[in-house]
């Protein structure tokens, strides 16, 4: 692959984003796993995607600062078009229009990002701001956040969201950062509604890719996932 050389319309997926923000939504929630990649390589990035579509989640989100994540974005929407393929990382609303195009189907910042927000619902897409504080998860409920990603999640770790939750209960969070395959668990008992996961999943991100250690990880949040009651 030749990912040195600029990129061509070949490359990028539809700018249909083919499922609209509840679809997204309920997809993610239906899953609870979000996982990150975070990659120095693009290729590295594509090759990552594929084992986890093929290990069996079906969501993945390439963050943008991948070497051009627009690119690896649109290639997985083409090889895998029953794949839920999504933006992180993005912060602005001109970095939001370039996932987009690329075919993302639902976008995500480590901050409330109105421009990235503003940008998402314009196109029908699923915008996931992030928070930590009361008041900014404040913000993002008033802004109409259906899902809140709750960063750095490590910072405060279960018993910080378990408080949130409590003044907060009609917000739905996403604990991204600290979060790793043995302790998926314990977010999910704290009202965790997901929880992304990056390279405590998918390994680092200046290494090869261990397809084989990948797919042990997948396997055990799946049956993390599998052992929680339904969330009413």
């Amino acid at each position: 692959m030749a990912w040195a050389s600029p990129a061509t319309p070949a490359d990028f997926g539809p700018a249909d984003p083919a499922v609209d923000s509840s679809q997204a939504l309920a997809a993610i929630l239906r899953t609870r796993i979000v996982p990150i990649v975070r990659t120095a390589s693009a290729e590295w990035a594509e090759a990552l995607g594929g084992i986890l579509v093929s290990a069996g989640l079906e969501i993945v989100e390439i963050t943008f600062t991948v070497p051009n994540a627009a690119v690896v974005i649109g290639r997985l929407r083409k090889k895998f078009p029953s794949a839920l393929v999504g933006a992180g990382t993005v912060t602005d609303a001109a970095a939001a229009e370039q996932a987009i195009e690329a075919g993302a189907q639902f976008l995500l910042s480590p901050a409330l990002s109105p421009g990235m927000v503003q940008t998402a619902r314009r196109h029908g897409v699923l915008a996931i701001p992030g928070a930590y504080t009361p008041t900014e998860v404040l913000s993002a409920l008033e802004g109409g956040a259906a899902l809140i990603k709750l960063f750095p999640a490590d910072a405060g770790g279960p018993a910080y969201l378990r408080a949130l939750r409590a003044p907060l209960p009609r917000a739905q969070f996403l604990p991204t950062g600290g979060v790793r395959p043995d302790n998926v668990a314990e977010w999910f008992a704290a009202g965790a509604a997901a929880v992304g996961i990056g390279s405590a999943l998918v390994g680092p991100s200046d290494g090869t890719v261990d397809g084989a250690a990948v797919r042990a990880r997948v396997g055990v949040v799946l049956r993390a996932v599998g052992a929680q009651s339904p969330r009413t």
